[in-house]
Protein backbone atom coordinates (compact mmCIF):
# COMPACT_ATOMS: atom_id res chain seq x y z
CA UNK A 1 0.00 0.00 0.00
CA UNK A 2 3.23 2.24 0.25
CA UNK A 3 2.73 3.56 -3.21
CA UNK A 4 -0.99 4.50 -2.89
CA UNK A 5 -1.74 8.57 -2.32
CA UNK A 6 -4.38 9.41 -0.23
CA UNK A 7 -6.57 12.71 -0.55
CA UNK A 8 -8.23 13.84 2.85
CA UNK A 9 -10.90 15.81 1.49
CA UNK A 10 -11.24 17.75 5.37
CA UNK A 11 -13.01 21.18 4.46
CA UNK A 12 -16.58 22.21 4.12
CA UNK A 13 -16.14 24.21 1.03
CA UNK A 14 -15.97 20.89 -1.50
CA UNK A 15 -16.66 22.51 -4.46
CA UNK A 16 -14.48 25.49 -4.65
CA UNK A 17 -11.62 25.92 -7.52
CA UNK A 18 -9.12 24.26 -4.86
CA UNK A 19 -11.28 21.41 -4.78
CA UNK A 20 -11.42 21.27 -8.05
CA UNK A 21 -7.70 21.66 -8.94
CA UNK A 22 -7.51 18.72 -6.44
CA UNK A 23 -9.91 16.75 -8.24
CA UNK A 24 -8.18 16.67 -11.38
CA UNK A 25 -4.81 15.69 -9.95
CA UNK A 26 -6.36 13.24 -8.12
CA UNK A 27 -7.84 12.30 -11.62
CA UNK A 28 -4.68 12.35 -13.46
CA UNK A 29 -2.82 10.42 -11.36
CA UNK A 30 -5.76 8.04 -11.25
CA UNK A 31 -5.28 8.26 -15.10
CA UNK A 32 -1.97 7.20 -15.10
CA UNK A 33 -2.91 3.99 -12.81
CA UNK A 34 -1.73 5.61 -9.65
CA UNK A 35 -3.91 4.01 -6.67
CA UNK A 36 -5.64 6.82 -5.14
CA UNK A 37 -7.74 7.06 -2.48
CA UNK A 38 -10.33 10.20 -1.33
CA UNK A 39 -11.11 10.53 2.16
CA UNK A 40 -14.58 12.49 1.97
CA UNK A 41 -14.60 13.79 6.01
CA UNK A 42 -18.18 14.43 7.60
CA UNK A 43 -17.91 18.08 6.91
CA UNK A 44 -17.25 17.34 3.39
CA UNK A 45 -19.85 15.33 2.93
CA UNK A 46 -22.66 17.67 4.70
CA UNK A 47 -21.87 20.34 2.14
CA UNK A 48 -21.84 17.83 -1.25
CA UNK A 49 -25.26 17.25 -0.06
CA UNK A 50 -26.20 20.33 -0.79
CA UNK A 51 -24.46 20.91 -3.89
CA UNK A 52 -24.16 17.07 -5.50
CA UNK A 53 -21.28 16.28 -8.09
CA UNK A 54 -21.38 14.61 -11.07
CA UNK A 55 -17.69 14.52 -11.12
CA UNK A 56 -17.29 12.89 -8.03
CA UNK A 57 -20.13 10.09 -8.81
CA UNK A 58 -17.88 8.73 -11.57
CA UNK A 59 -14.22 8.81 -9.13
CA UNK A 60 -15.12 4.78 -8.76
CA UNK A 61 -15.14 5.04 -12.84
CA UNK A 62 -11.70 5.76 -12.83
CA UNK A 63 -10.50 3.62 -10.21
CA UNK A 64 -10.35 5.67 -7.32
CA UNK A 65 -11.40 4.62 -3.80
CA UNK A 66 -13.92 6.89 -1.82
CA UNK A 67 -13.76 6.41 1.81
CA UNK A 68 -15.28 8.33 4.43
CA UNK A 69 -15.70 7.56 8.69
CA UNK A 70 -19.08 5.52 9.81
CA UNK A 71 -20.38 8.70 11.28
CA UNK A 72 -20.17 10.71 8.19
CA UNK A 73 -23.67 11.65 6.63
CA UNK A 74 -25.25 9.54 3.92
CA UNK A 75 -23.31 9.77 0.90
CA UNK A 76 -25.11 10.83 -2.51
CA UNK A 77 -21.69 9.68 -4.33
CA UNK A 78 -20.40 6.17 -3.98
CA UNK A 79 -18.25 5.62 -0.75
CA UNK A 80 -17.14 3.26 1.33
CA UNK A 81 -17.69 3.58 4.82
CA UNK A 82 -14.63 2.79 7.53
CA UNK A 83 -14.71 2.80 11.25
CA UNK A 84 -11.80 4.80 12.59
CA UNK A 85 -9.42 2.37 12.80
CA UNK A 86 -9.43 1.86 9.50
CA UNK A 87 -8.66 5.06 8.55
CA UNK A 88 -5.65 5.82 10.74
CA UNK A 89 -4.20 2.30 9.23
CA UNK A 90 -5.39 3.53 5.82
CA UNK A 91 -3.63 6.89 6.73
CA UNK A 92 -0.66 5.33 7.77
CA UNK A 93 -0.15 3.17 5.30
CA UNK A 94 -0.40 5.44 2.37
CA UNK A 95 2.67 6.25 0.60
CA UNK A 96 1.53 9.95 0.54
CA UNK A 97 -0.97 11.82 2.57
CA UNK A 98 -2.54 15.47 1.16
CA UNK A 99 -5.12 17.32 3.23
CA UNK A 100 -6.91 20.51 1.36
Amino acid sequence: MANQILYIASGSTPLSSQFQETLDMLLTGAAFGQPTILWLTEDCLQQLQLAPSDSLAQLPDFGVRCVTEGLAPVATIPVETLDSQSLQTLRDECGQVLVF
